[in-house]
């Protein structure tokens, strides 16, 4: 019978235990510390102007995903709703309703398109759950209670869920960075340990996503994209850029042991404090803040070019008035920088010269309109 247990003890370690860890990344990208001459020829640029309608009043994107040719999803991480476009910017509906019944939701952080079980999965962080939705026609589905704490999800073409972990716990999730799940929400394998936790959280919050059918996530602080896998773990990419990313021991002592808020310290200090990417087919982008002043990034795939701008830089380059963030997800290969209304036509009032087919959206608009999707793609 001991020998029964063991031999079962073994078994079971050996089908949850990842099969090969590859710390060394794939490829590195490195950005020059100086900052690029302007070159708008290298920037396919076009824009989609959402419909504001009496049910439409958008605050905050948060996040955009496409799918197939025809929808476009928003979501307004203000109000907590998830609105659908058709991909020209018409209003065509708001999915789900906020409620505390079944497929109602209180606050939403984020969601994922399930491509294999054609549905829509909302994280309500307010409940605790995920809400899923048909794609076809928004109708609510079924509900799945959070398996940790988490604020994004993202999912495979082998139908495995990434999930990010926000809890800072000593149990195995409050231990890493990311979580691999089956469908249920079983958990399959942990991955990228944290070595600084903290109650105050930072980066971004939307920090998995899916390419070419395979789950990728990156971490807050060392600046690296992992490809995650039921049976391996891969350091893909390791960006450099002209300031670094913070080391345990600075964020360990202005946080106190990770009891403090360390915001304001490393804000004033010279490392990143925050940063996104987004991984396309023929590039990364990528947007960081030092000092609080923010920079953009493009590294081209092909040809092994990088291109950084300051944003105010790369905004007058492209004449588009006043960029803020680059938005989680994307339209198709273009990633998106969603620009405040009322903000440019402040702007317009003041002289500034925007690019033509920016300024024939904003001959007619008003400051209560909802935003103007500026999808940017490097050639």
């Amino acid at each position: 019978m001991k020998n029964l247990i063991i031999l079962l003890s073994i078994c079971i370690i050996s089908c949850t235990s990842v099969h090969d860890i590859q710390e060394e990344p794939r490829i590195s990208i490195s950005f020059a510390s100086t900052l690029s001459n302007v070159q708008d020829t290298l920037f396919d640029v076009k824009y989609i102007k959402l419909e504001t309608t009496d049910t439409c009043l958008l605050g905050t994107i948060g996040q955009i995903e496409t799918f197939s040719d025809s929808l476009l999803l928003v979501l307004d991480i203000n109000n907590s709703y998830l609105y659908a476009f058709n991909q020209k910017g018409k209003y065509l509906t708001h999915i789900g309703k906020k409620g505390e019944g079944p497929g109602e939701y209180i606050k939403l952080s984020s969601f994922f398109i399930d491509k294999q079980r054609n549905r829509i999965g909302l994280l309500d962080i307010g409940k605790q759950k995920v809400i899923f939705y048909q794609i076809t026609d928004f109708s609510f589905q079924s509900e799945m209670d959070f398996p940790f704490e988490t604020s994004c999800c993202t999912v495979s073409e082998e139908g495995y869920m990434l999930w990010n972990s926000t809890g800072y716990g000593s149990d195995r999730t409050g231990n890493a960075y990311f979580i691999l799940t089956d469908s249920t929400g079983t958990i399959l394998q942990t991955a990228v340990e944290k070595q600084f936790k903290s109650g105050y959280s930072l980066g971004d919050p939307r920090n998995v996503y899916t390419f070419q059918g395979k789950n990728y996530a990156y971490s807050p602080f060392n600046l690296s994209v992992w490809k995650i896998e039921n049976d391996s773990i891969q350091k893909d990419v390791q960006f450099s850029l002209g300031n670094p990313s913070p080391p345990y021991s600075f964020l360990m002592e202005k946080s106190h042991g990770g009891q403090s808020c360390y915001f304001k310290a490393l804000e004033e200090s010279d490392y990143i404090s925050y940063y996104t990417i987004r991984e396309f087919t023929q590039y990364y982008s990528i947007l960081y803040i030092v000092h609080n002043q923010r920079f953009i990034g493009f590294y081209n795939k092909h040809n092994q070019l990088s291109y950084l701008y300051e944003l105010k830089q790369f905004q007058d380059m492209l004449k588009v008035g006043k960029m803020d963030y680059l938005s989680s997800g994307f339209f198709h290969e273009y990633c998106v920088s969603p620009l405040n209304v009322s903000d440019l036509l402040e702007l317009k009032r003041q002289g500034y010269s925007f690019q033509k087919e920016l300024e024939d959206l904003l001959h007619d608009a008003s400051n209560e309109d909802n935003q103007i999707l500026m999808c940017i793609r490097l050639k």
